[in-house]
């Protein structure tokens, strides 16, 4: 890992490790990163070395593509600084619990420890986005977004996550047909 993500590093190190309960008799393990979808306190130098980071990664990996698309409840704070420092559109994949009359397209999200419901809305078929998330564990959230996207015309032009969860992002981009591309990797 390069010394220039010196406060991601320590971060990763240092995330306290939580147990989700499923249902009584079920639990996940979870890691608790200050940047991931359930954690809380970031301080400005991590904030400002991530952001950063990103920036400089999509600049050099995807120089081609119309806006960024990032998916709740992770992701999306990332995509939008990524994008304010690019100076790129962004288009928020909103989740939710309930399935809503009033959106056109939504597709189901099914993690390890959780369900719910994915939004899309504002895009046109021919659009070219770069996707940007958090944490890739599985890969099984990036999979079903990508599928909706071809299905829906949408070219993904690549996916940019901060941080990996072991291999499986490498079969992600075999599955998908786009470079995937990480900060670090544990």
């Amino acid at each position: 890992m390069s010394a220039s993500y010196a406060r991601l590093s320590e971060s990763i190190s240092n995330a306290k490790n939580v147990r989700i309960y499923i249902n009584k008799d079920t639990a996940y393990d979870f890691k608790l990163y200050p940047f991931g979808e359930r954690g809380t306190y970031i301080d400005p130098e991590l904030i400002s070395e991530i952001t950063d980071s990103l920036a400089e990664s999509i600049t050099a990996q995807f120089p081609a593509f119309d806006y960024i698309v990032s998916p709740e409840p992770g992701g999306h704070t990332w995509g939008m600084l990524a994008a304010y420092k690019l100076m790129k559109p962004m288009n928020i994949l909103r989740l939710s619990t309930e399935l809503y009359d009033n959106y056109e397209v939504s597709i189901k999200r099914e993690t390890a420890y959780n369900e719910n419901y994915i939004y899309f809305d504002g895009f046109t078929a021919g659009d070219r986005v770069l996707l940007v998330d958090d944490v890739i564990s599985s890969g099984a959230t990036i999979r079903c977004i990508a599928q909706q996207m071809e299905h829906m015309g949408i070219q993904l032009v690549g996916v940019q996550a901060i941080l990996a969860k072991g291999e499986h992002y490498k079969q992600l981009e075999m599955d998908i047909g786009v470079p995937v591309q990480v900060l670090s990797k544990v």
